[in-house]
């Protein structure tokens, strides 16, 4: 078993090496800004939402704003438990070739960034499933998870295992509310 963590590990930081020295440098300011500004543009959605909301007083749109909020904030306890949960170093403390190019905070996976960013992709995508709505969330989202490893601040395996907690969640979630309102 620790074999397979040690090699596991080594096609990580492999990854993750070939990212950040493989980006594009003048790229830097943009990835930053938009790591920087993901809880904004996630705030930007609800409001969003909100203002249809009132605009159409659709019960349906308000149950979704529900879901979605309940799907983003069981990803980000989510994160943060399992933050605690593994304290895995960032990158950029455990190797010097790797340059911290944005904020950090403490540990490193999963991903809290990736997470929030496809819990609200893969909750949009259930929920307003339309191509006008799933296509630039999604490539906001990978976006946001492309950002965090070319600045330095995550492994590769943090990212997907941001993405893969969102999926489960924003499944878990959705899936009895599916269920519930189909039946109506």
């Amino acid at each position: 078993m620790n074999t397979l963590f040690h090699k596991l590990s080594q096609v990580d930081i492999k990854l993750l090496r070939y990212i950040h020295a493989n980006r594009v440098e003048s790229l830097d300011p943009f990835f930053y800004y938009l790591s920087f500004l993901t809880t904004a543009v996630t705030i930007g959605i609800f409001v969003f939402l909100i203002v249809i909301y009132f605009k159409k007083r659709s019960k349906q749109i308000l149950n979704s704003i529900f879901v979605l909020l309940s799907i983003v904030l069981t990803s980000s306890f989510a994160t943060l438990f399992l933050k605690i949960l593994f304290s895995r170093e960032r990158p950029f403390l455990t190797y010097e070739d790797i340059t911290k190019l944005s904020q950090a905070g403490s540990m490193s996976f999963p991903s809290g960034h990736t997470a929030e960013a496809f819990a609200v992709a893969f909750g949009i995508s259930f929920l307003f499933p339309q191509k006008k709505f799933v296509i630039p969330v999604f490539i906001w989202a990978i976006l946001v998870a492309y950002s965090r490893m070319a600045l330095g601040v995550h492994f590769p395996f943090d990212i997907l295992a941001g993405i893969l907690l969102s999926l489960i969640i924003s499944g878990a979630i959705f899936l009895p509310y599916k269920k519930k309102y189909k039946k109506r």
